[in-house]
């Protein structure tokens, strides 16, 4: 087996899918080509890294109230004293209730300004 074909071969050595006659000849490859051995060797770390790494949890969605708890109570009330980040629900309401009085300003000064000029000219 030359070097070429054990590098395709590396995922399914890797796996443990290769018949015993490749197996070997896999094996007595590795052996006679060092550079190969190590990217074998390089190879079956990058894939133990990434499967260790797929299985670790994940971050909880609700991570960010506890990091807050955690660094209001380290810090002595120094940051998130007063709870304002982590306040929730409405968060959509302030504008728009904002955007709403802004739109009852402008159409009462527009009716203002219309009977006010209505009023002038009829004086």
């Amino acid at each position: 087996m030359t070097s070429e074909q054990a590098r395709e071969l590396f995922s399914a050595a890797h796996d443990g899918e290769l018949p015993a006659a490749e197996k070997q000849a896999f094996d007595a490859a590795l052996v006679a080509d060092a550079q190969l051995a190590q990217q074998y060797t390089a190879f079956r770390a990058t894939l133990g890294a990434a499967q260790r790494s797929l299985a670790e949890p994940a971050a909880p969605r609700d991570l960010l109230p506890g990091v807050q708890r955690r660094l209001r109570a380290r810090s002595r009330g120094r940051f998130y004293a007063d709870k304002f980040a982590e306040r929730a629900g409405r968060g959509w309401f302030n504008p728009f209730t904002l955007a709403l009085a802004t739109g009852l300003l402008v159409a009462l000064a527009w009716l203002a300004f219309s009977y006010l000029q209505g009023a002038d000219l009829r004086h």
